[in-house]
């Protein structure tokens, strides 16, 4: 038996992504430091950014190439495939539509990252925000926001200049920017169990942010809720095509490893969970390629598709992942081997905007019923 996903945003842009991640997926792992897998993810960011990848979704009177969310779904699927220890998605998918909400304001930060001057980490509450010990809080005194607690797990790309904070301000929707060396605030640099590289900021007992609203009003809300789903559909592309690369690495594996003379993808018990692999796979794939064919229309924005993509999605990656590294063995739990690293990927998808109670309780406002997605 043998397997090869196709692509589902087959072009360029995809083909370029999956040769670029794969070439840095096979120097990260081999690094046991996290200061060299910093300076490695710094290294190619920087190449990443001369390609053009940031201003790929950039208007082009902000100095950007115009594209849309397909060409970022490319890009995010080609990535995924070597497991890319890059947050593509949210720094080129998610922070410059959260940019074009603040109209104006916002231009001159979409020509900085289309320029390559500027990186930019995107926060969004409640997505970020920590559900136990200092949740974020905020209201207003006077015209300036005080904010309190923190915000956890905000991808972003390697030596960030600033952070962009969507929120809610006593009813009222407001976008901040924070300088990345802002003393009103604490940032925490980490790396995930995935190698990603995440910031968190705590801002302490109530600090006043003065200077830093971008925009705020009706506008602002709706960017954060369309950043919101993006950021949900783009998720599910990433994890639809981790589990093609798995699913293709764990065959070859059982192809390859020999027990008791035989090749282990002779033995039926393995064949047959391989084949229920397979269906779950292509099951996932078409619920996405779906999405993908909806999106391309503003006025047939799939929000409860969305929703429901990303509850099932979240769970059945966190299965697959299990699945897939039991069929391997001990080796699946090396980090030399592609498939640990895919799998590792698949277990963050879950968390990633919005877990199973965020859309669920979405599912609920609108008097759908969540265990449909079971």
């Amino acid at each position: 038996m043998s397997f090869a996903a196709a692509p589902m945003v087959p072009g360029d842009l995809f083909d370029s992504a999956a040769r670029f991640a794969a070439a840095y997926d096979t120097r990260l792992a081999r690094l046991a430091s996290l200061e060299e897998r910093a300076e490695l993810l710094e290294e190619a960011w920087r190449e990443l950014t001369a390609l053009g990848w940031p201003s790929v979704a950039i208007p082009e009177a902000a100095g950007g190439a115009g594209g849309g969310l397909g060409d970022v779904a490319a890009l995010v699927e080609g990535a995924a495939c070597s497991a890319a220890a890059l947050p593509l998605a949210s720094v080129i998918g998610v922070g410059p539509i959260l940019l074009a909400g603040a109209g104006d304001a916002g231009r001159p930060l979409l020509a900085g990252i289309a320029a390559g001057t500027h990186r930019v980490a995107a926060g969004i509450a409640p997505i970020h925000t920590s559900s136990a010990g200092s949740p974020m809080t905020a209201q207003w005194v006077g015209d300036v926001p005080r904010l309190s607690g923190g915000m956890i797990g905000i991808e972003c790309p390697p030596d960030a200049t600033h952070v962009l904070v969507g929120c809610t301000v006593e009813g009222e929707a407001v976008m901040l920017l924070l300088s990345s060396n802002d003393e009103r605030a604490a940032f925490r640099h980490h790396e995930r169990i995935d190698c990603r590289p995440t910031l968190d900021i705590q801002f302490g007992e109530a600090r006043l942010l003065k200077g830093t609203i971008l925009a705020r009003g009706r506008d602002v809300g709706g960017a954060i809720e369309r950043a919101t789903q993006v950021g949900a559909f783009l998720t599910c592309v990433e994890a639809v095509a981790a589990m093609g690369a798995l699913l293709g690495q764990t065959i070859r594996y059982l192809n390859e490893r020999v027990q008791f003379d035989a090749p282990l993808s002779t033995f039926q018990v393995l064949r047959h969970k391989v084949a229920d692999l397979y269906v779950v796979y292509g099951n996932l794939r078409a619920m996405v390629m779906d999405l993908l064919d909806r999106i391309a229309s503003p006025s047939a924005w799939p929000e409860r598709g969305l929703d429901l993509a990303k509850l099932h999605i979240g769970a059945a990656s966190r299965r697959f992942a299990a699945a897939t590294i039991q069929l391997h063995g001990g080796m699946g739990m090396t980090e030399e081997l592609l498939a640990s690293r895919l799998a590792k990927r698949l277990l963050m998808v879950e968390f990633e905007y919005g877990g199973a109670a965020f859309h669920e309780a979405r599912l609920m406002a609108r008097g759908d019923r969540p265990d449909a997605a079971a």
